[in-house]
């Protein structure tokens, strides 16, 4: 049986620091650009933005594509060249990650990966998004998934 997010972290507490980072850092919603600002700074990317990111960038520009579903989700499938690593793992597993590249969030509908941005940003990351709508919205735009 697994942990539920909250046996690993108090989210609300993340949240408001990741809240009060943003307004020093001066971060608040673009206007008229494809991101924008929710949940207390966490920007988002839709999931044409991120295909069509994908599909103009050289691969070595592409963000990190970060996957915080359950295990038993990923099985079901996942974004091309996702890296897995559950929400609850993440802070155990951050070292994983590179900070040279700009971090995507995704879970399946967007809401724990708003978290997972939360958890980036706590631990240094500036460059995060949160795929919104999640694999669903990925799914529901016609984009292709990996096995």
């Amino acid at each position: 049986m697994g942990h539920g997010v909250a046996d690993f972290e108090d989210f609300e507490r993340i949240r408001a620091e990741a809240a009060a980072q943003d307004q020093r850092e001066g971060v608040r919603a673009d206007d008229g650009s494809d991101l924008e600002a929710i949940s207390g700074g966490t920007r988002e990317i839709s999931a044409e933005d991120l295909r069509i990111l994908l599909e103009v960038e050289q691969p070595e520009d592409h963000p990190l594509i970060l996957d915080v579903r359950e295990p038993h989700e990923w099985s079901t499938g996942h974004l091309p060249g996702a890296l897995h690593i559950p929400l609850g793992a993440l802070d155990g597993r951050i070292e994983e990650l590179t900070r040279d590249r700009a971090v995507v969030t995704y879970c399946a509908s967007g809401m724990r990966s708003i978290d997972a941005s939360y958890v980036l940003k706590r631990n240094g990351w500036d460059d995060v998004q949160s795929l919104a709508g999640g694999i669903h919205a990925w799914t529901r735009a016609g984009n292709p998934l990996d096995a």
